[in-house]
């Protein structure tokens, strides 16, 4: 059982130094909606940005983070 959560947390660590890899605003969304855990609307309010162009800046995100290890 201890080295499942040994396991768990290297990846939760490999995660979240991927995320900070990239470059900003992307890694600051993606921390703030995958580790911080905040609603996507949540995370637009704090950046100044409207819903609609944060969806459109996370799918960024989510693409560069995919495409990391390509």
């Amino acid at each position: 059982m201890m080295d499942k959560v040994l396991e768990e947390e290297k990846k939760q660590k490999e995660i979240v130094e991927q995320v900070q890899r990239l470059e900003f605003p992307y890694s600051l969304i993606l921390d703030k909606v995958y580790i911080q855990g905040k609603r996507l609307v949540k995370v637009a309010d704090e950046m100044g940005y409207d819903y609609k162009h944060m969806c459109y800046k996370h799918k960024i995100a989510l693409k560069k983070f995919d495409d990391l290890d390509k």
